[in-house]
């Protein structure tokens, strides 16, 4: 990032697609430490965002972690048994417990995301014939 910025200053930061970034929590939430930090990049949080296939218990702690950081859910299907055979890891957590730590996340970013400095985006990518019926 430091070398980045000297060209061109930070917008926005998304944890994504080099694996699952809440499996990867404690460096996840030091980076957003960092970037947030004044001392150092003075990013504003809600120029960050952390997409997740929905590890639940990681979700149920980001948003006192790292309170006004957008969340992106990566769904890609509308029931756990069609999300089961397009996400891997679908299995590892039901859609009902993820779409529960979802609304704790929203509930306790309440505010934020009300002034619209915090968000929650769903990710779904459609698949011909496999989720893009009904």
């Amino acid at each position: 990032l430091y070398h980045a910025n000297r060209v061109e200053p930070i917008r926005n930061v998304v944890f994504m697609g080099m694996g699952e970034p809440l499996d990867n929590y404690k460096a996840v939430i030091a980076s957003i430490r960092a970037m947030t930090d004044v001392q150092r990049f003075s990013l504003s949080p809600a120029r960050i965002s952390v997409s997740t296939v929905g590890v639940v218990p990681r979700l149920r702690t980001l948003a006192h972690d790292a309170p006004g950081v957008s969340l992106a859910l990566s769904l890609h299907a509308p029931t756990q048994e069609l999300r089961c055979q397009i996400v891997p890891t679908a299995k590892a957590w039901h859609l009902e417990n993820i779409m529960a730590a979802v609304d704790q996340f929203v509930d306790s970013q309440a505010h934020l995301i009300a002034a619209r400095r915090c968000k929650v985006l769903y990710e779904y990518v459609l698949i011909a014939e496999v989720n893009d019926m009904d």
